[in-house]
């Protein structure tokens, strides 16, 4: 997009909130089991490894938010 000289870039809406975040995290943690479980007992490496990285990333945001780390 090209601006004029002296025109000011307008947000199209409020920045993402708190509450959307945690819910997202939250989907995320629940995908990631999903992912992991099955990935365990049908022993796929990949799945094990991206289910439980989501796992572990999810635990590690939910649990600074609840300090106030974040």
């Amino acid at each position: 997009m090209w601006y004029r000289i002296g025109e000011e870039l307008h947000q199209s809406g409020p920045p993402i909130s708190g509450g959307v975040l945690v819910f997202a995290v939250v989907l995320g943690l629940l995908i990631g089991v999903s992912l992991f479980v099955p990935g365990w007992r049908g022993r796929q490496l990949w799945l094990t490894v991206w289910g439980g990285g989501l796992v572990l990333v999810s635990a590690v945001y939910l649990i600074t938010a609840s300090l106030g780390i974040i």
